[in-house]
């Protein structure tokens, strides 16, 4: 969708025009190229896609300044893994990794984005086997009785799958789909076909995922078993392609909460780690994959939801919780100080009354006290003298009060004790809710070699 303006809270910032004259930096990669949609046509990372994610290329670009190769010994984390794009890039390169991530359906699929050892000739054959018999289910069901289609509907819509997010049609088509895959034995051919159903979810659906999380037009009806027949031969053709030496690299990928990392990974154990943690731009990250989460049983009503939000880095209005108060770790650093109180210096001039409105100095308090808590994690598991390079990007989220996201992290992680800190501009974003275009950039941390 093409880039318009809409008037902010503030239009201008003085902090935007400073930076575009005092740091007139190249970008690494071009606006637009940095998203997770400039993946399509990457093997096995456009099996599905993350609208919040990342393109390859950023792994790819942090592998190659630090020389990380394959059997040079050494093992890549990313303790904000999404649905597996680092852990991607390194498996693709025969470079062992870890991911971990806290939303049940990103760790569902990033294992099977990354199970190559998986029959292919066994895939092809469940296909076949899943296309006749959707075709055979297809043809018993009256398709113009609308009675009918309701009462189908309606048993199998989740309690918390809101009928504007999936037409009837699509969803008694996704749930024949269903019944039929979860009749397979074997636990590998299973997932990897559940995992095809979720992949095409968006497609068939009403919902869209962009900024956020929305309901675009209705669509009566969708082609589900093209859809899936597509997809599941893009996985198996992949699947065909790797070779044999990097089917068996290892990449382990865990559910489970960054800022108790030590739980995961050993301590002392990672030369890199890459990654693209939230950053305080007001995105509710299980929300971007609220279909698929309610589709795979992992969320149900409003309780599990917040069970995996509260494994999350406060990011957004709508995770904060009242026991929250990761905030101390954070609250000596002078340079948050003066954020939060440009932003509360602002909701008192505005009036501003509202009840996530109220929450705006909190959330940006606890997201970087959060990090605090993950970087320090990260820290322990990192070997002397590894690095952490962080993907984060400026926000102007909180009536207008331009966070310099990168720079704020940068000073959380020298008071941990990492050095040799050093923010690097990777691309310009543009918003769809200001004129400016915001700063996305790489934050490198190491630890001490000694």
């Amino acid at each position: 969708m093409a880039f318009s303006y809409h008037p902010p809270t503030r239009s201008k910032c003085e902090i935007c025009e400073h930076l575009l004259q005092a740091y007139a930096t190249t970008p690494i990669i071009g606006t637009f190229d940095g998203r997770a949609s400039s993946a399509n046509g990457y093997p096995f990372h456009d099996w599905y896609n993350f609208v919040l994610g990342y393109t390859p290329t950023f792994p790819e670009y942090i592998l190659d300044r630090e020389g990380i190769r394959k059997g040079d010994g050494k093992v890549v984390l990313d303790p904000f893994n999404g649905s597996g794009t680092t852990q991607l890039v390194c498996k693709l390169r025969e470079i062992p990794s870890y991911g971990v991530d806290a939303n049940d359906f990103m760790v569902f699929a990033a294992k099977q984005k990354l199970n190559w050892k998986v029959d292919t000739i066994q895939l092809e054959k469940c296909k076949t086997e899943i296309l006749k018999q959707f075709n055979d289910k297809f043809a018993e069901i009256s398709w113009e009785d609308q009675d009918q289609l309701k009462r189908m509907a309606d048993e199998h819509r989740p309690p918390a799958l809101d009928e504007r997010y999936i037409s009837d049609k699509p969803l008694i088509k996704i749930a024949l789909l269903k019944e039929i895959v979860k009749s397979i034995p074997q636990d590998d051919l299973r997932d990897i076909f559940l995992f095809a159903i979720s992949a095409i979810l968006v497609t068939v659906s009403n919902v869209k995922y962009g900024p956020g999380f929305g309901v675009g037009k209705i669509k009566e009806d969708a082609d589900v078993l093209k859809e899936f027949k597509n997809k599941a031969e893009l996985m198996i053709h992949d699947l065909k392609s790797v070779s044999d030496q990097q089917r068996q690299v290892e990449s382990i990928t865990i559910l489970g909460d960054s800022r108790k990392l030590t739980k995961y990974v050993p301590e002392n154990s990672v030369s890199l780690m890459i990654t693209s943690p939230p950053y305080p731009g007001d995105h509710e990250y299980t929300k971007h994959s609220k279909l698929e989460l309610i589709s795979q049983g992992y969320a149900t009503d409003v309780a599990s939801f917040r069970v995996i939000k509260k494994r999350m880095i406060r990011g957004s209005t709508t995770n904060i919780y009242r026991e929250d108060n990761e905030r101390r770790q954070v609250e000596n650093i002078t340079e948050i100080q003066k954020v939060t109180a440009e932003i509360e210096s602002r909701l008192k001039k505005d009036g501003a009354t509202s009840g996530f409105e109220k929450l705006y100095t909190k959330l940006v308090w606890e997201y970087f006290g959060g990090m605090s808590s993950a970087l320090s994690e990260c820290y322990k598991v990192l070997k002397p003298g590894g690095k952490i390079a962080l993907l984060v990007s400026d926000s102007h989220a909180f009536k207008m009060v331009h966070i310099q996201t990168a720079q704020l992290l940068k000073l959380v992680g020298e008071q941990i004790g990492y050095e040799n800190a050093e923010v690097i501009l990777w691309q310009m974003k543009n918003s769809t809710s200001h004129k400016y275009q915001l700063r996305e950039n790489i934050l490198f941390l190491q630890k001490p070699e000694k």
